[in-house]
């Protein structure tokens, strides 16, 4: 397949292709465009010469879409699409008419928690809007510090002793940490573990760059039980625990509300507190990040009895 240089493809030559195809012909797509059909007929063979594509059949002076150019026009139409609703909702964000906040969470929010979060816009103003994206933890405290995101839910963990004067958090559900363990492991069989039960497993940890304060979480709880903890490998996100989960390559000390237990994976809760924690930047706040923020903790503790 040929490489595509993608800046040699003009947004006009898409457009004028998408006319020719909803016209029927490329004299009423220059009439619309108003431009000469000589400039249609050599945009499109532009565009077959720098994608190696037969997009049309010309047969009598009238067009027939080939297979591959009726699989760019569905997909080129949806792009238009999405370019032409992005400048809209920008220019109705700059206006004041339009208000998006972006929720950073976890790799694995389980399902109970993601239905409580879809509950939010139906409870706010029709002008606020509101997306989630699901982000490493690490990934969520980057970009909520250069504004990429309005709020984070993080684990509690992972929140610094003393929280920069800019930020502000609130405690949204009440949790404790947890084990998981592969059902392989022998440990699984028993009905309840402590920690110092795991002085001799080996521990699927996050790496110090995706979760600073993660192994001093764990080195104090180990030193506590009166061992230290023995690190089968680091991994990098949450997506990865499970997998080596899976691969019976250790076992995980996460939150208990992260959903990594399956047939395969038995979850032991401990006595240690952590807590799912919304934080978010209140420095030139508006009034709709205040309103989103107890949307958030209303739609939470309607589903959840933990709550604080």
């Amino acid at each position: 397949m040929k490489q595509i240089d993608l800046f040699n493809i003009k947004l006009n030559h898409i457009r004028i292709f998408l006319t020719a195809v909803e016209r029927g012909s490329f004299s009423k797509a220059a009439a619309v465009l108003n431009v000469t059909q000589p400039m249609v007929t050599k945009t499109i063979q532009t565009l077959e010469n720098e994608l190696e594509l037969i997009l049309f059949l010309r047969e009598k002076g009238r067009i027939h879409l080939t297979p591959a150019g009726r699989e760019l026009y569905v997909q080129w139409s949806n792009l238009i699409r999405y370019f032409e609703n992005s400048i809209e909702e920008a220019s109705a964000l700059q206006e004041g008419v339009l208000s998006r906040i972006v929720i950073g969470v976890g790799y694995h929010t389980p399902d109970e928690l993601m239905e409580q979060l879809s509950l939010i816009n139906t409870m706010l103003p029709e002008n606020v809007r509101v997306n989630i994206l699901s982000l490493s933890m690490a990934q969520e405290w980057e970009q909520l510090r250069n504004g990429s995101l309005d709020i984070i839910l993080v684990s509690g963990h992972t929140m610094p002793e003393a929280l920069p004067a800019d930020l502000r958090s609130r405690v949204l559900v009440r949790t404790k940490l947890a084990v998981f363990i592969p059902k392989k492991n022998p440990l699984s069989q028993r009905e309840t573990i402590s920690f110092s039960d795991l002085r001799n497993e080996r521990f699927i940890a996050f790496s110090a760059d995706s979760d600073t304060r993660y192994l001093s979480l764990l080195d104090r709880l180990a030193t506590g039980a009166g061992f230290t903890p023995r690190i089968a490998c680091y991994v990098p996100d949450e997506a990865s625990f499970r997998i080596n989960l899976r691969m019976n390559n250790g076992i995980v000390l996460a939150d208990d509300h992260m959903g990594l237990e399956d047939k395969s994976i038995k979850k032991f809760v401990l006595e240690e507190e952590n807590n799912l924690v919304m934080v978010w930047r209140p420095q030139h706040e508006k009034k709709e990040l205040g309103q989103v923020t107890e949307s958030l903790a209303k739609a939470l503790k309607d589903g959840y009895s933990i709550l604080l």
